[in-house]
């Protein structure tokens, strides 16, 4: 038999050992005529096993080594084989928790966007509704005070007409069932009758009654907003200006620019819809911030920081924030620069001591065009009226200085309104007088602050306080103004005794003042240019 003498286990009896030995039996050589020789050397040129015949016939100038050693230099290869390959499986691991994150997240944001959706669209249905519950009750509102007024007018003719219905009655019932001295006896009677009623006007009938609905939303322009399906680089992204030098009350400008990533398949931001998100903290001390896509892929961020200090600025891309988010300005006190002069062209005026611009950039001096009033201390009459300023409606506000009064005429001079003459925000020797946002702003040449009055001249709040410190309003206000920035205001005071131009907040914190020393400056306004003018 060809297993005679062999060892013989059955498979289902197999044990470790059984298995180890068999894994680890000797070997044979395949070379031929060698298939008796056992292959206890490895060729490494040939990378193959072979027996002591082969070593000294076919592989006699090669390099060989024992096979033990071999295997446990191949042994130590696929062990590192291995191990790197388990790295890539780690790798792998991580990419897919890492996909499984990136598709929660994707699932977490459209359901938050689509949540969004749902509650732009019900609100804008719920808008829909309230303007047609709006709409709905003025119509029926017309409609009843229509009915009412027809239903007046109907109610007179009616009354009318049964007059005329009861004489006529009565004069057939006289003409057929009464005797003749009765019909000449009634006759007077019945014919004056008839000749008043004809005299009598029938009421004219009221005028038409229109309602009407005028469609002015076009449903086909509706959006509720729009989605963003960008992958945004936001390693890549720069938000450019920061490093530039930011002042108080001036207004300052950032430039985001988003970079796509390029497994995205567009170069350019600007062709496609991106969401760009800016914080600017303390928000305090930010009166105003906007963000405005210039068209061209890149954002633009203006903002006017109130007083002076550090701005931690965060920015997100599609609520995403940028690597080196926040970032951080710096916001100085405001440096006013002199860069020139306006010439008077034309007709020079004489003495001027007034100046305002308007939202156009004209500029108009104050000069003299006509009078009215007169010296003393009654209604419309004036005592050293060394403020004026007109307002949109065309009247006219005084400075009524010696009087310690404000007072407000049309531009004929009848007089209107007067106030701070007693109470609360009563002024002392009041010297300009400015219209801002529907108050009237007057200044004093006797204290440190500013009297606000709403245009029913009644007293809202104080601008400023006394005290003899540099940053604090100066004694005299002869010159101030308010500049706008959007929903910003600088408050403008000139220091003529210091020659200079000090700005503050609305609520009196100094921000900054004028580079170089001015002379007298008791007059000054603010263009919508950003210029200052004074003299």
């Amino acid at each position: 038999m060809a297993f005679q003498g062999h060892k013989v286990t059955p498979v289902k009896q197999f044990q470790d050992k059984d298995y180890a030995a068999m894994l680890k039996r000797q070997s044979f050589c395949s070379q031929q005529y060698h298939e008796r020789e056992p292959t206890r050397f490895y060729c490494t040129e040939c990378e193959m096993c072979v027996c002591q015949i082969c070593i000294n016939t076919i592989h006699k100038h090669h390099g060989v080594e024992l096979l033990e050693k071999a295997v446990e230099s191949a042994k130590d290869e696929i062990q590192r084989l291995a191990e790197m390959t388990k790295e890539r499986i780690t790798t792998c691991d991580a990419s897919i928790r890492q996909l499984e994150e990136m598709e929660a997240e994707m699932e977490a944001n459209v359901a938050s966007s689509k949540r969004k959706v749902s509650r732009a669209a019900d609100q804008i249905v719920a808008k829909a509704r309230g303007l047609e519950r709006d709409n709905i009750t003025a119509l029926e509102n017309r409609r009843l005070s229509s009915a009412q007024k027809f239903h007046s007018a109907k109610q007179q003719i009616q009354s009318f007409a049964k007059q005329f219905t009861q004489v006529i009655d009565f004069a057939k019932e006289i003409v057929q069932i009464s005797s003749c001295s009765d019909i000449i006896q009634s006759h007077q009677q019945i014919e004056s009758r008839f000749r008043d009623l004809d005299k009598t006007p029938i009421p004219p009938l009221p005028a038409c009654s229109s309602a009407m609905f005028v469609q002015t939303c076009n449903p086909s322009s509706l959006e509720l907003g729009f989605t963003t399906t960008t992958d945004v680089d936001v390693n890549e992204s720069p938000v450019n200006g920061l490093n530039q030098e930011f002042q108080a009350g001036v207004e300052g400008t950032l430039v985001v620019r988003p970079r796509i990533h390029p497994e995205e398949g567009v170069t350019e931001a600007a062709n496609t819809k991106i969401y760009v998100q800016v914080l600017m903290e303390p928000v305090e001390k930010v009166s105003s911030m906007d963000v405005f896509d210039q068209g061209d892929g890149s954002y633009e961020v203006k903002f006017v920081a109130k007083v002076p200090g550090c701005l931690k600025v965060t920015v997100k891309i599609n609520n995403k924030e940028l690597a080196n988010s926040p970032f951080t300005v710096h916001v100085r006190e405001r440096r006013i620069q002199v860069f020139g002069e306006l010439e008077f062209v034309g007709k020079v005026p004489e003495h001027p001591s007034g100046i305002a611009v308007n939202g156009e950039g004209l500029i108009a001096v104050r000069n003299f065009v006509k009078s009215f009033g007169k010296e003393g201390t009654g209604t419309g009459e004036f005592k050293y009226p060394s403020g004026v300023c007109m307002i949109d409606s065309g009247n006219i506000v005084i400075a009524d200085t010696y009087n310690n009064r404000v007072q407000f005429l049309t531009d004929d001079g009848k007089h209107l309104l007067t106030f701070g003459e007693n109470g609360v925000g009563k002024v002392e020797l009041p010297v300009r007088c400015i219209y801002w946002w529907n108050t009237y702003i007057v200044s004093s040449c006797k204290n440190h602050f500013l009297n606000v009055f709403d245009c029913r001249g009644k007293f809202l709040c104080q601008i400023g306080k006394s005290g003899a410190e540099n940053r604090q309003l100066p004694r005299r206000l002869w010159g101030f103004c308010i500049e706008g920035y959007r929903n910003h205001q600088n408050l403008l005071v000139s220091d003529i005794k210091n020659g200079c131009i000090y700005q503050f907040t609305t609520d009196n914190c100094f921000t900054g003042k004028t580079v170089a020393k001015l002379g007298r400056v008791p007059v000054m306004t603010a263009a919508p240019d950003g210029r200052i003018l004074a003299f």
